[in-house]
């Protein structure tokens, strides 16, 4: 799959950014692109700076140096409302659902999170379908939901903006078997509808059978890029970068 979308410009790219957190340089130079209608995964070993890269493109943690660009606009500098209003979801590792508030309640503060033009009810007609069991517990606490559960409002919650780049981290941490494939399996239907997703994920094989192409990353650099099959097939590059025996 192209990287880039009709105009020949990939829908987001990171060009040689350096983040840092106080002194700490934690980003050196990453660069990475991914086109629209792609899955693209992002893997490394904790620690590697996967989710910092998330956060320097929503703008939570802005890069000193470098530049970040969504549908050939620059983010650099921008608040974080302002990003995420132009078109982007951002599904945190720590998931921040609300968990006193309903699921209902949950997934209607996001709505109310974006301009009024794009409140649309359907939205939430369509994660409900998407995600049945959130219909089920509709008036249940978000913070009495299964893990699983969580990560479900979580994304529900990004996709009632109608992203067009979905970003999210680690979905599967903590979860059982039967849980990442429902999830994946959701993720791949967003993918079809027409939504780009960049996704860290810890687990190897779980996140090359979704994704399109993969980056590794290693101490804040990016040292691969292909496709999962080319990463599959290099048995030392797994076991230098991603400690895969």
């Amino acid at each position: 799959m192209s990287t880039s979308d009709a105009g020949g410009r990939p829908v987001l790219a990171l060009d040689t950014v350096h983040v840092y957190y106080g002194q700490s340089h934690i980003l050196h130079g990453v660069s990475l692109a991914v086109g629209r209608g792609e899955i693209v995964a992002l893997v490394g070993r904790n620690g590697a700076g996967k989710t910092t890269t998330l956060k320097s493109i929503v703008g939570l943690v802005p890069p000193r140096a470098g530049t970040i660009q969504f549908e050939g606009q620059r983010l650099n500098g921008l608040p974080v409302p302002q990003i995420i209003r132009r078109g982007i979801g951002y599904v945190p590792e720590e998931r921040r659902i609300f968990p006193q508030l309903s699921v209902a309640e949950n997934l209607r503060v996001a709505q109310l999170a974006q301009p009024r033009q794009a409140r649309r009810p359907e939205r939430l007609e369509e994660v409900y379908a998407l995600f049945p069991v959130l219909r089920e517990r509709h008036r249940q606490a978000g913070g009495t939901l299964s893990g699983g559960e969580q990560e479900m409002l979580a994304i529900a919650r990004a996709l009632v903006g109608a992203p067009r780049l979905l970003l999210i981290d680690e979905p599967t941490q903590g979860l059982m078997p039967k849980l990442v494939d429902q999830l994946y399996a959701a993720l791949q239907t967003i993918n079809q509808r027409g939504v780009t997703i960049l996704l860290v994920e810890q687990m190897l094989a779980v996140a090359l059978g979704v994704a399109h192409r993969v980056y590794v990353m290693d101490q804040g650099r990016i040292r691969f890029e292909g496709t999962p099959d080319q990463l599959q097939s290099d048995r030392e590059l797994q076991r230098m970068l991603l400690g895969v025996a």
